[in-house]
């Protein structure tokens, strides 16, 4: 829906990109607007915006005028099906919340509740566009929770492609949900941390495998798949991981799984000592930068679960170009050949400082800038 943005509010998720003058987004759809950001709409006197009918935190978004309304927000809103996952999965959020500060307070992890809670969630199928934007719900200073949960629903829709059994995925996606929760008993509050850690800080974060291993060993309901996937999803292929330098075949599929999801949805969300990154320069990042670390038969099956491009298919570049892809190699998948304005060819593969910013559905692909 279309407001004002002098009735705009901290937590609005913009629906569509916001132009001001140039073809180069001043702030991009899915962002989650803050007090700062809005003040930014202002200087720059835009004067209305495009946002969802929701909240980040799953609750409705009623301003006091709305310009066009896409979809009437009722009394009693249902969950429509489209938006199902969103709904559910902002919801599981708040819920991991509430649970990982009941740890922090010396709680002992309920399964029964988690189960009841976050099952609903794992067993919903979102779709490509839908995992391409979990990373865009969430904010810096939560990032955790979201993070936890968002891995969860990655590593479960990752799972399907290895063809688990239902009881599989479900132990797989607690195992997920419940890599970070050892977090909660480290001697400070890491999530509340502003920058990067420092050097002590990170040995003492290194501990959380372990910590999370031992805060769940002995739970009935966890399988001992589950609990390898908690204590080893930092383990690398190589031996460099932690906590224990386990390597190659010792490593669960389970942790295998979790630690691909993990690494994408970390290296693509906003932290507060670093700004958001596009998915696919992020997959690209990550099968460059982490080869003989990671499983590759896993990353690769990442890759095309949650990678939506093909022959046809209209991308936005890092500066703003738009461009059609002509052509993919299948062994760089995010370097594709492109045609963009006046029928040029752009081969991505010799073009370092370029990369895919997002994919355009056909109303956001006109090349002309919008105001």
């Amino acid at each position: 829906m279309k407001v004002k943005t002098e009735y705009l509010i901290p937590g609005c998720i913009l629906n569509e990109d916001v132009y001001k003058s140039t073809n180069i987004p001043l702030l991009k759809k899915k962002t989650i607007l803050t007090d700062k950001l809005i003040s930014i709409l202002h200087i720059f006197l835009i004067q209305t915006v495009n946002v969802e009918n929701k909240l980040v935190d799953g609750s409705f978004y009623k301003p006091e005028e709305v310009i066009e309304e896409d979809v009437l927000i009722p009394e009693e809103p249902a969950i429509k099906e489209e938006s199902r996952f969103i709904s559910v999965f902002l919801q599981a959020v708040q819920k991991y919340k509430k649970l990982f500060l009941n740890w922090q307070s010396g709680s002992k992890v309920d399964l029964n509740v988690i189960r009841k809670e976050f099952i609903p969630l794992l067993r919903l199928s979102p779709s490509k566009e839908e995992m391409l934007d979990l990373h865009h719900y969430g904010s810096k200073n939560d990032y955790h929770y979201y993070h936890a949960v968002a891995v969860a629903v990655l590593s479960v829709s990752l799972g399907r492609k290895y063809n688990l059994s239902e009881g599989e995925l479900i132990q797989l996606g607690l195992s997920a949900l419940l890599a970070d929760c050892g977090m909660a008993r480290l001697p400070y509050n890491v999530y509340g941390q502003q920058g990067p850690l420092t050097s002590e800080e990170y040995n003492e974060v290194r501990k959380h495998p372990l910590l999370g291993y031992k805060m769940l060993e002995g739970i009935p309901g966890l399988t001992k798949a589950a609990l390898l996937g908690v204590l080893q999803h930092q383990e690398r292929e190589d031996g460099s991981g932690y906590p224990l330098k386990t390597k190659g075949k010792k490593i669960h599929l389970y942790a295998k799984i979790i630690m691909v999801c993990d690494m994408y949805h970390a290296m693509t969300s906003e932290r507060c000592y670093r700004a958001k990154q596009s998915p696919y320069r992020v997959l690209e990042s990550i099968s460059k930068d982490n080869f003989g670390k990671i499983d590759h038969y896993c990353l690769q099956q990442f890759i095309q679960l949650i990678s939506n491009l093909s022959i046809g298919v209209k991308v936005r570049l890092n500066n703003g170009w738009i461009g059609t892809i002509i052509y993919i190699d299948e062994s760089v998948p995010m370097r594709p050949l492109l045609q963009v304005e006046n029928n040029e060819m752009i081969n991505l593969l010799n073009y370092s400082d370029l990369y895919i910013e997002q994919q355009l559905g056909e109303e956001e692909s006109n090349l002309s800038p919008k105001v």
